[in-house]
């Protein structure tokens, strides 16, 4: 009886039998399906575990966008003890949120177009729900007292309606402001161009040191001299060593001639005037 199976199972030796025995070249011939069945089994295996991390893949995705320890329940906020963290909440969104969903730099956008009072908004979401954001004030260099309203202006000419927190600074006793369209003009301004707080800076530090600073539309800069008047200046700090010294020449004028004025204008160094209280 002939074993079929065992014949199945043999394989083909080639060799080239008219060559010396030392040089003889054997081929092993292996069958079509021995090199086939690898190849399939590779692919198998590598479309099991294509679909094995598709599918954790998706099971993550469905946990970090259901589950509560993956949720921002409502962000911490330093920098700032004038600013509401339920307001800051509100109008950021951050309330019962999935991590992946916050963006950062939009909620930096939206905090420092709210808050014109922050100089800039750092934003950091942490894994696996926390929010932190610092905000960095802006310090008032100038309070401008309008009219028994009151605004505050920074180093940069940004003007706040709120102050952030008490200091020294500049003082401004006004019925306007520099830029107003007319008198009666009673919109608080955005901001102070550079030429505005320039011209501020430099008038201020040549005002008396216990005087007040005052502005008004009409004549601009000015303040209460030791003569018992009012200097005004004007809107700008042009000629201004030549005003003052003008300024020093008519009060001896006026001291020598026994002249009262109630204010004195050098707005235009070259036509002064004065006029006497009616």
């Amino acid at each position: 009886m002939i074993n079929r199976s065992r014949e199945r199972n043999r394989k083909r030796i080639n060799a080239d039998l008219q060559a010396p025995l030392q040089t003889r070249k054997i081929y092993w011939k292996a069958d079509k399906d021995d090199a086939v069945l690898p190849a399939k089994r590779r692919q198998v295996n590598v479309r099991w575990i294509s679909g094995i991390l598709l599918v954790l893949l998706a099971l993550s995705a469905f946990a970090l966008a259901t589950m509560p320890q993956f949720r921002v329940s409502k962000p911490t906020v330093s920098g700032s003890n004038l600013i509401n963290l339920e307001e800051i909440t509100y109008y950021t969104g951050l309330r019962s949120i999935p991590l992946f969903m916050v963006d950062p730099e939009s909620i930096r956008q939206t905090l420092l177009k709210r808050y014109p009072e922050a100089k800039d908004v750092k934003v950091k979401a942490m894994f696996p729900n926390h929010v932190d954001i610092t905000l960095e004030q802006r310090k008032p260099i100038l309070e401008w007292d309008f009219g028994g309203s009151k605004f505050w202006v920074d180093d940069q000419g940004i003007v706040m309606k709120e102050l952030t927190e008490p200091s020294e600074m500049m003082y401004v006793l006004a019925n306007s402001f520099p830029g107003a369209r007319n008198k009666f003009d009673r919109k608080v301004p955005e901001s102070f161009t550079p030429h505005m707080l320039k011209t501020l800076k430099d008038i201020y530090a040549v005002k008396p040191e216990d005087g007040t600073l005052f502005y008004t539309y009409e004549n601009g800069y000015g303040w209460m001299t030791k003569g018992e008047f009012t200097l005004w200046l004007g809107r700008d700090s042009n000629d201004l060593d030549e005003k003052l010294k003008m300024a020093e020449s008519l009060a001896n004028y006026f001291k020598e001639e026994e002249i009262f004025p109630e204010m004195l204008s050098l707005e235009f160094p070259g036509a002064p005037y004065y006029r006497f209280s009616e």
